[in-house]
């Protein structure tokens, strides 16, 4: 029977119904979904009756206020957004191989991983598959994991915290990086050698978004020294928007070491002596269990497997070696030599 369910799916199913499908979700109304796709509302009602026939199940329920999908839908959607997703990417990509290029790998960025292992990624891709086209988002972890589940991108470096372990991800951790406090380079806190608990407590705060792993750390240092968590001023996953926001307040913000230390370099920020640690999952590389590996794809994996075990073992001659000349690059997020 699934088979003959496979066959009469690959005879009948068209893109059109897998853009009413979505359409449907999105709006859960049928006239709605109609107008968004340029079709009539009896039009839209037979496809999604002949939807119904061709899957052998009742997808959306009607009400009064709209539709409902049914407990069979959601699969039947997710899937339908990902092969909708890779019909647009298939477009994209063929003008680009027709142009000479590989193909293009979509990959979604946490700020963790913009500094030097980001570029070092680059080199390294430009010099083993210089045909391949990387394009870049950067968001929260909630965008980004949504964007890769819905195939709208093709793998994401970011923190391995817990909603990259769903069973429809696969992971695999590439190097440790801790986060510091930082503030303007002429906060009153910067020139201090101690800082209390107390002052963070009273401090204004840019945070992470609610969904970011940091946040779990905030929480229980706060609790840990008995005060009452800040309400962040703001919540932001923008380094360049926090780094802005810091030069025109006293507000204090958290920043991935080897950013921070690239910055107060150039004399913008300060890293405050300030208490605490902050645990933090591994920074990695996320991609989905069912994906179709590209050759743009591989390259690009292959990449960030080759920078990232460099950056690792920068990080274990760090911390034998007590801050030496090793521990200096490891704070510069670069690889080994």
């Amino acid at each position: 029977m699934p088979r003959v369910i496979e066959r009469h799916l690959l005879a009948r199913l068209r893109a059109r119904h897998l853009a009413l499908l979505v359409a449907l979700a999105d709006t859960l109304s049928i006239h709605r979904a109609a107008a968004r796709l340029h079709m009539t509302q009896p039009a839209a009602s037979k496809s999604l009756r002949e939807l119904e026939t061709l899957f052998g199940t009742r997808l959306f329920d009607r009400h009064p206020r709209g539709l409902r999908p049914t407990a069979a839908t959601q699969i039947v959607i997710d899937r339908a957004r990902i092969m909708l997703t890779e019909m647009q990417k298939l477009g994209s990509d063929l003008e680009l191989i027709a142009n000479g290029a590989l193909g293009k790998v979509r990959v979604g960025i946490m700020p963790v991983a913009i500094p030097d292992f980001l570029s070092n990624v680059l080199t390294h891709l430009s010099k083993d598959a210089p045909g391949v086209v990387a394009e870049f988002h950067e968001g929260s972890i909630d965008w980004m994991l949504g964007g890769l589940a819905q195939g709208k991108l093709d793998c994401v470096v970011c923190r391995l915290g817990d909603a990259t372990a769903a069973a429809h991800f696969s992971r695999e951790a590439l190097f440790e990086e801790s986060v510091c406090i930082v503030a303007r380079h002429h906060h009153p806190l910067a020139r201090r050698k101690k800082i209390t608990p107390a002052m963070l407590a009273s401090a204004d705060w840019i945070f992470p978004g609610g969904d970011a792993p940091l946040r779990t750390s905030i929480r229980q240092f706060f609790a840990d020294h008995l005060t009452t968590v800040p309400i962040p001023k703001v919540e932001c996953v923008s380094v360049l928007a926090n780094l802005q926001m810091l030069q025109d307040t006293d507000w204090l913000a958290f920043l991935p070491r080897p950013i921070a230390v690239q910055y107060q370099r150039l004399g913008v920020i300060a890293i405050l002596n300030a208490p605490g640690e902050w645990p933090m999952p591994a920074v990695g590389l996320v991609t989905r269990a069912e994906t179709n590996q590209t050759p743009a794809l591989d390259a690009f994996v292959s990449a960030v497997r080759y920078v990232g075990a460099g950056i690792a073992e920068i990080r274990a001659r760090a911390d034998s070696s007590d801050h030496g000349s090793t521990g200096n690059k490891r704070q510069a997020g670069l690889r080994p030599d």
